[in-house]
């Protein structure tokens, strides 16, 4: 295959790639108004900000996630992420928006709690720019060491080693608590689980690769909150 095909192939694939994460971003926001009542969903302040931040949190994971190459670290963690991919459908996209507009959980709607949890939805959606600005490149859905990849230590990264994972409670906590959703927020302590151990995988293989630069990277770090864990 010459220069030119090659450059074209690679249109073809960012094309249907782009046209891919469009649908994703599209349908998801659909199903999210039609789980909530549709207009009557998009008519509540609460509900509209939400959606709202929904497809920001997705544009900005789309722009900094990067896909990453296959590695020999990602092999025992494809099904199990796909797997979680799946099971986020109705927990993360249906359920809140049903249980805020149909549900009669323990949590109050559209009162303080609602705007707190658009708070901390939002101060997960920065948090998790600003992880996937500073490692760039290195920030993959799949788990491996990318072409001329090095450590970050500098930025979020000089206090936790994983900022964008807890980027992602943080948002998932905050969909929970804007949208009353019993549910979600008790799903948030199985994502802790995965999260725990595609944490544990990770620190090994870059253990594996930098050795005691990662160790000592590790000792004077903490994985999700700073000064505590």
């Amino acid at each position: 295959m010459n220069q030119k095909d090659m450059t074209n192939k690679t249109r073809i694939q960012i094309f249907f790639d782009v046209l891919g994460r469009l649908f994703y971003i599209i349908s998801t926001s659909l199903m999210i108004i039609f789980a909530g009542g549709g207009k009557s969903f998009i008519n509540k302040p609460v509900g509209v900000i939400y959606l709202i931040l929904w497809i920001l949190w997705w544009v900005i994971t789309f722009i900094g996630r990067q896909r990453g190459e296959d590695t020999k670290y990602d092999k025992g963690q494809k099904m199990i992420v796909t797997i979680s991919g799946i099971v986020s459908v109705p927990f993360l996209i249906i359920v809140p928006s049903w249980e805020y507009s149909f549900g009669y959980g323990p949590l109050p709607r559209d009162g303080v709690l609602s705007w707190i949890g658009l708070g901390i939805f939002a101060s997960g959606i920065i948090l998790q720019a600003i992880a996937m600005w500073q490692l760039r490149g290195f920030y993959t859905v799949r788990l491996g060491i990318q072409p001329e990849h090095r450590l970050i230590t500098t930025g979020l990264y000089r206090l936790l080693r994983h900022p964008g994972y807890l980027s992602y409670l943080i948002s998932i906590l905050g969909i929970g608590l804007s949208l009353s959703s019993f549910v979600t927020l008790v799903f948030l302590l199985f994502i802790v689980v995965f999260i725990r151990w595609r944490i544990k995988g990770e620190e090994e293989m870059l253990l594996a690769e930098f050795g005691d630069q990662y160790r000592m990277y590790m000792k004077r770090t903490k994985r999700l909150i700073p000064f505590i864990y």
